[in-house]
């Protein structure tokens, strides 16, 4: 049988990768390779890739784990990685030598949407970076900014409260998890652009966005065989990122241009005085300002925006989804937390029910506790090892990335008894356990100077939406479905999320939805 052109084109392109690989490829000194990690076989070329190939990576990790040990090293195409999978193990990486990992490696994608990495994810640890950390924590993420903002939260997740009792009428099943999506995605938006940017602009950039995370989560031939960078080129990968690229571009540079005028506008009629309404007009500020270290520019906050809308709208939608799927499979939890929201909120104003969430103990445990077996990050983004040093007594060498198994750490036997479980009260009063990213067990945020600046903007949210969906509903499976039949399937991309959505029930618990005019 006769080959098409094609095949034999794909045929020798994969000869010449290999070909390419094994020249390209550097032997091991014998004194580094007694004391690499422990790790499973490597085959020519590919490596230990083969392991990775399924949808929940942070599993597989995990199980050869058990075998290798809890720092193993993979050899993924040509670059060297560890994974780390214990308490003990991340403590060592992300605390005793934060400074040695605080890197990141150069990615594709990073590169692309990071617009050269400016942004705050992937820049290269220095002094650029640390800039924007204090930018991140002073101006943008504060504890004041994230107050700021309450009336946003509250008025879009009381219309997410509209949506579901709408398109719930009849027992018809509500699409919760899309429903999250859109409610995340219009509270990021309100506060990064403001009320005023219009809403054909707000959509189009948050299809923009929605394209990114989903192109983003492929796999870049570059980014693990570096001398086969033209690969992405021949498959047409590096012109969709590209492409996409552009069309958010093309939107930012039209909200951008909005902003500016609606600020210059401003400063005429309040003499030259305006406030930051939205995290834009911020950056906007601080651009004209100048008094940075590394002054910024409008490609800086193109970087930085990118990374609020893709950190700030999958992960805390689907840390909500994940947390109500869990409740569906614990009625007595369920019934707990909704009893403990319904008797906080009571005969309370509905614009004060996030200045009563701090009285909801035993929820923000249930939430704790999907967010332990559910990270949303399971394998918390890599860092680059600036110089060769050890973990865990193995040596970890310069330019190796360091992949912290999150998923892994947060079901380690000997910290957590019954790992498997949904059992939110190991969070009791005496737990403390927090969110600070200190106990290295407990790493749905990350630690250390990388750790995710947006925790309590994040939380703010997911605390919030969670509280009122289990205040405004009584909920239950669709007819047939058994609490532990339900479909509890992920996918890992940029974050892990349920391969399904979920669909539920939502029947109106007896108080009613206030309309706009009753609170006001």
């Amino acid at each position: 049988m006769e080959l098409s052109a094609t095949t034999l084109f794909f045929l020798s392109l994969i000869s010449l990768m290999i070909l390419v690989s094994l020249l390209g490829r550097k032997p091991t000194p014998p004194s580094s390779k007694k004391r690499r990690p422990p790790g499973p076989r490597c085959f020519p070329f590919i490596g230990s890739l083969l392991h990775l190939l399924t949808s929940k990576p942070q599993v597989a990790l995990r199980d050869l784990a058990k075998k290798h040990g809890p720092v193993m090293y993979l050899r993924l195409g040509q670059v060297d990685a560890v994974v780390v999978s214990s308490p003990a193990a991340a403590q060592e990486v992300l605390r005793d030598k934060d400074i040695t990992f605080a890197s990141r490696p150069s990615v594709l994608v990073g590169e692309i949407f990071g617009c050269g990495n400016l942004d705050i994810a992937f820049a290269p640890y220095g002094a650029y970076w640390r800039t924007l950390r204090k930018l991140c924590t002073v101006e943008l993420l504060s504890e004041r900014k994230v107050r700021q903002f309450a009336s946003v939260r509250d008025n879009e997740t009381m219309s997410l409260v509209k949506q579901v009792r709408a398109s719930g009428r009849g027992g018809e099943l509500v699409n919760l998890g899309r429903m999250l999506v859109s409610c995340t995605s219009a509270i990021t938006a309100e506060t990064t652009f403001g009320e005023d940017c219009g809403a054909e602009l707000r959509e189009q950039f948050l299809s923009a966005i929605d394209l990114v995370l989903k192109i983003s989560g492929g796999l870049c031939v570059g980014d693990l065989f570096p001398c086969l960078w033209f690969v992405d080129v021949i498959t047409g990968l590096k012109h969709r990122l590209w492409r996409t690229r552009l069309q958010l571009d093309a939107v930012f540079d039209k909200i951008i241009a909005e902003s500016e005028a609606r600020r210059e506008e401003k400063k005429k009629t309040t003499m030259g005085k305006i406030g930051d309404d939205d995290l834009l007009s911020v950056l906007l500020r601080i651009k004209d300002e100048g008094e940075l270290d590394f002054p910024i520019g409008t490609t800086n906050i193109k970087a930085i925006v990118t990374d609020l809308f893709t950190a700030g709208t999958e992960t805390t939608s689907s840390a909500a989804e994940w947390t109500m799927s869990e409740l569906m499979r614990s009625p007595e939890a369920m019934a707990k937390a909704q009893a403990e929201v319904r008797r906080v909120f009571h005969n309370k104003n509905p614009q004060d029910h996030e200045s009563n969430l701090g009285e909801l103990s035993y929820t923000r445990m249930v939430i704790k506790e999907a967010l332990r077996l559910h990270p949303v990050v399971p394998l918390l983004l890599p860092r680059l090892c600036r110089e060769t040093c050890d973990v865990g007594g193995f040596e970890v060498t310069e330019g190796s990335r360091v992949i912290v198994n999150a998923w892994a750490v947060a079901r380690y036997p000997e910290y957590w008894h019954d790992a498997e479980e949904f059992r939110p009260e190991r969070f009791s009063d005496g737990s403390t356990v927090d969110y600070k990213g200190t106990q290295f067990e407990y790493l749905p945020f990350g630690s250390g100077r990388r750790m995710c600046p947006g925790v309590s903007y994040g939380l703010a949210v997911l605390e919030l939406v969670v509280a009122r969906l289990l205040y405004y509903f009584d909920w239950s499976l669709p007819v047939g479905t058994q609490p532990d039949e339900l479909d509890m399937d992920m996918v890992v991309g940029a974050t892990a999320r349920r391969k399904n959505q979920l669909h539920l029930v939502a029947l109106p618990y007896n108080y009613k939805v206030p309309t706009m005019e009753t609170r006001s």
